[in-house]
């Protein structure tokens, strides 16, 4: 009986040391990190097969035993977790039951068109930017946003979000329309009516103010320069409107650029594009809604610093032309930039 019970206490330890060693960390002498991607539904053998694929676990046979063993194959969370080879099978099990993901943190910064935001969110969304763009486009979507506007364009809030790899794109752009809506809900609704001014013009306006402006302290006063046009029906002149028609992003535009016909084109039509022409952050649509006060100016130019220098009337705005003119060799022959020396309506 002594030498049965020794022989059964041998195998038993055999077989769970056995079992103990499938379940070891990979590598711990040089560990590495994983990215490891558990997406909602999959079973707990697609599961152990991707933490295999990705050198995280050495047997998925084994990782499967421990966890039903343990009874939690329905509380594995699916999502994106960092998991390093250097782990033990319970220890990434533990991390898959708590929901312990990887930072999905995504900043989508001021000014960037909706083509360019689908750039950015490429890896995390279903599809890729294909989805992305045919649900910013989407015209049902929009209508239960509350949107009555061809793209989701300008509404696409600037801030820092988290989603899931492989988010389903309308999710996305709905989430990121809501936290518009909830912005504009915080004193700027309010504002607009005050001002009679609509949602749709607010974001259009914010929009080119977003993208002319590069000093945060000068974003009241550059919109009060295109409300003042806008009120004495002075064409806006905005070289990111024609940029934008054009489709392309560019750091210079050229003066035959100015006459590309495109409805964006704001030398070419009076008042304000059709749309806005990228996503204004809170602090730009500030500005259009409390422009600089007993502001005149009906021009500025770019020093090339970031700053301006604003006029009041074209007289005012050739002297300040020609003091940057003189300061400074920035200006080519036959190019308009945003700090163009020549260029009327700015």
């Amino acid at each position: 009986m002594r030498k049965f019970l020794s022989v059964v206490f041998i195998l038993g330890a055999g077989i769970v040391g056995f079992f103990l060693a499938l379940l070891s960390p990979v590598e711990s002498s040089n560990p590495f990190r994983s990215s490891v991607l558990v997406l909602p539904g999959e079973s707990l053998p697609e599961i152990a097969a991707t933490l295999h694929n990705s050198g995280i676990v050495r047997e998925p046979r084994a990782f499967e035993a421990l966890v039903r063993l343990r009874g939690k194959a329905r509380e594995l969370k699916a999502g994106p977790y960092r998991l390093t080879s250097d782990e033990w099978a319970w220890q990434i099990l533990n991390r898959l039951v708590s929901g312990d993901f990887a930072d999905t943190s995504v900043t989508i910064t001021e000014g960037l068109w909706m083509a360019e935001i689908g750039d950015r969110l490429d890896g995390w969304v279903k599809g890729g930017v294909p989805s992305f763009m045919k649900a910013v486009q989407d015209r049902a979507l929009l209508t239960e946003l509350g949107l009555d506007e061809d793209s989701a364009e300008g509404y696409l809030f600037p801030n820092t979000y988290r989603f899931m790899p492989q988010s389903a794109a309308p999710d996305i752009v709905r989430q990121m329309v809501l936290t518009f809506k909830q912005t504009w809900e915080q004193g700027l609704a309010a504002r607009a009516r005050e001002r009679g001014i609509s949602m749709h013009d607010v974001v259009t306006l914010a929009s080119i103010v977003e993208s002319e402006a590069r000093v945060a302290s000068e974003r009241p006063r550059i919109a009060a320069v295109y409300l003042n046009r806008l009120s004495q029906g002075i064409p806006l002149q905005a070289d990111p409107t024609v940029i934008y028609g054009m489709g392309e992003r560019r750091s210079r535009t050229l003066y035959a650029d100015l006459k590309h016909p495109s409805p964006y084109n704001t030398y070419l039509h009076p008042g304000l594009p059709p749309g806005p022409i990228c996503s204004p952050g809170v602090d730009a649509m500030k500005a259009v809604l409390w422009p600089a006060q007993n502001c005149a100016d009906l021009y500025f130019v770019a020093r090339g610093d970031g700053t301006h220098l604003f006029a009041r009337d074209f007289a005012g705005h050739l002297k300040n032309r020609q003091l940057i003119h003189e300061h400074s060799s920035m200006s080519e022959a036959g190019v308009a930039t945003s700090s163009s020396l020549h260029r009327r309506g700015r």
